[in-house]
């Protein structure tokens, strides 16, 4: 029996002790950056109230599309209820699919709790976000719109591209850790992210600006906390073309 046999029959063996954990978590850490950042999260809805007035019939009526930035007129102003749903229904597929390419029995819980704290962070900047900035949404400036909500002044950032992009990157980012790169789940995981921000925008949700900016918060909340949350323990790596060893000191 050869020496690289017996090598890799060694690692093969070993490997129920070198599970591959990508992320460690502090339970009581956590437990604290959750109390505090669910505190931020959830005190937007009483701030909100008290910093965001609905527009007058008559300040609706003021609105022109030339008041729009040039980069963000290009887009359809009148709403689609069926493309608002179908908005919904992407951000419900990125999150299953993410679900499923996290799977671990060993380390599953470890793994939810770090989406649980990307999924809470960036919900609370984007609702303060939205609060401090009070941009009025595409479809105010509808001639088929006619009434104004605290909702209507939300439209900067989009929370449902953030929310598919943040989640989209924790789920890419155990799977390369553990994986290698994979085109036909990255193409899954971010087309589904797209979808979402395609569609908020095509629905008069939100201007292009906003999905983008979106999409680009959601994904640093989620890659800066992935990063920070990355496990230092041995690892090994099982993919289909590839087999690794990582020993971090």
């Amino acid at each position: 029996m050869n020496t690289k046999f017996c090598l890799v029959l060694l690692i093969l063996i070993s490997c129920r002790y070198l599970i591959a954990q990508t992320f460690e978590v502090d339970r009581t850490n956590y437990f604290f950056y959750m109390l505090g950042i669910s505190t931020i999260e959830l005190s937007n809805n009483y701030f909100d109230r008290q910093l965001t007035n609905p527009l007058t019939e008559n300040e609706i009526t003021e609105l022109e599309k030339t008041d729009v930035p040039w980069f963000d007129r290009w887009i359809e102003f009148d709403p689609d209820q069926k493309l608002k749903d179908w908005s919904d229904y992407t951000i419900y597929f990125t999150l299953g699919a993410s679900l499923i390419t996290v799977y671990d029995d060993d380390y599953y819980w470890d793994n939810l709790m770090v989406l649980s704290k990307i999924l809470m962070t960036q919900s609370a900047i984007c609702k303060w976000t939205k609060t401090l900035v009070n941009r009025e949404r595409p479809y105010l400036y509808s001639s088929k719109n006619s009434k104004s909500t605290r909702g209507s002044l939300h439209s900067f950032y989009s929370s449902h591209t953030s929310t598919a992009f943040s989640t989209s990157v924790f789920a890419y980012y155990y799977y390369v850790d553990n994986y290698g790169g994979s085109i036909p789940l990255a193409v899954l995981l971010f087309g589904g992210s797209t979808a979402t921000g395609v569609l908020r925008a095509a629905s008069a949700q939100h201007f292009p600006s906003d999905v983008l900016v979106g999409a680009i918060m959601g994904s640093a909340v989620s890659y800066i906390l992935c990063q920070q949350h990355q496990s230092d323990r041995i690892k090994f790596n099982f993919g289909y073309n590839q087999v690794g060893l990582e020993i971090n000191f």
